[in-house]
C-alpha cells in the first residue's frame, strides 16, 4: 500500500491532528461564467468610455483644483499643463505652484506637542472607541516621524507639492480604471441582476471621479497652511486609502441589495 508524501498528509490534517473536509459551500460552488461574461462585457465597455473621455477628465480635475485655489485664496496658482500625447494610462495633471511656509523650530515644536497630545488624549477614549484610539495613533506615529525628519535633514525631504498632487490625481485614475474589473471577481459572482451590478460600477466610477479633485484641494489647503512636514501623513493615511474605503463602503452598500436566484444556465 502506497503511503502518501508527509507534506501532503500533514497540509490535510487540523491543528489536532484530524483530517480537514472541505466545506459544503466550496464543494457546491459553481462558476456563474454567464454572469462573468455579462460583468466583463459591462467593464469593458465602462473602461472604453473611461478612455475616451480621458481629456475630458483630466481638464475637468484641473479646473476644479485650479477653482479651489482661488476660491481658498492660497498664495500660488494651479495650471492646468498640456502633455505632449494623451495616453490612457498616463493623466496630464495640472501643475500647482503653491508658496509654502517655512518650517521653524516653534513650528516643529507644536507639532510635537500636537502629536504627544493626540497620543495621550486618544488613550481616554471608552472602550467602544477603542478602534478610533488605533488609528489616532497611528497618525500620531506617522506625524511624529515626520516631526524627527524634518528637525534633522530638513532638506532631504525630495518631494514636492507639485509631485504630491500629480501622483495622487494619477493613482485615483488609474484606481477609477481598476475599479469596475474589481467588481467584477468580488461582485458580479454573486446572483445580482444585470442592472445591480451596472449601477454599482457606475455610481463606484462616479464616486471616485468626484472625489478626486476634492480631496486633493484638501490637501493643497492643508499643505499650504502646515507646510510639507504633514505632506507624508496625508500621503499614507489620506490619500488612497480614502477611495478604497469609499468603494469598500459602496461594495458593502451594493451587497444589501437584494438578490435574484441565480439561473439554470448560470448556475
Amino acid at each position: 500500500m502506497l503511503r502518501r508524501p508527509l507534506h501532503l498528509h500533514l497540509r490535510d490534517r487540523g491543528h489536532r491532528g484530524g483530517t480537514i473536509l472541505q466545506h459544503r459551500a466550496m464543494s457546491s460552488l459553481n462558476l456563474p461564467r454567464a454572469r462573468l461574461a455579462r460583468g466583463a462585457f459591462f467593464a469593458a465597455a465602462l473602461t472604453l468610455l473611461l478612455c475616451a473621455l480621458q481629456p475630458w477628465i483630466a481638464a475637468f480635475w484641473g479646473e476644479q483644483l485650479a477653482w479651489w485655489v482661488r476660491a481658498l485664496e492660497l498664495p500660488g496658482q494651479a495650471v492646468r499643463t498640456a502633455a505632449p500625447q494623451v495616453e490612457w494610462l498616463w493623466l496630464p495633471v495640472p501643475q500647482v505652484d503653491i508658496r509654502l511656509p517655512d518650517i521653524t523650530e516653534l513650528g516643529l515644536a507644536a507639532h510635537g506637542l500636537g502629536v504627544i497630545g493626540v497620543w495621550i488624549l486618544s488613550g481616554w477614549l471608552p472602550d467602544p472607541a477603542k478602534p478610533g484610539m488605533f488609528l489616532l495613533r497611528f497618525a500620531a506615529l506617522l506625524h511624529g516621524l515626520s516631526v524627527i525628519f524634518f528637525l534633522l535633514v530638513p532638506a532631504s525631504f525630495p518631494h514636492s507639492l507639485d509631485s504630491h498632487i500629480s501622483a495622487g490625481l494619477r493613482q485615483s485614475w488609474l484606481l477609477i480604471l481598476i475599479a469596475p474589473w474589481l467588481l467584477l471577481f468580488t461582485y458580479d459572482l454573486f446572483p445580482f441582476p444585470a442592472w445591480q451590478s451596472i449601477a454599482l460600477k457606475a455610481v463606484t466610477t462616479l464616486f471616485l471621479f468626484l472625489l478626486a479633485p476634492l480631496q486633493y484641494a484638501s490637501h493643497l489647503a492643508l499643505v499650504a497652511l502646515c507646510g510639507p512636514i504633514i505632506m507624508p501623513l496625508l500621503y499614507l493615511l489620506f490619500g488612497m486609502m480614502v477611495p478604497v474605503l469609499g468603494m469598500v463602503a459602496l461594495y458593502g452598500w451594493g451587497m444589501s441589495w437584494h438578490a435574484s436566484a441565480p439561473t439554470p444556465t448560470e448556475a
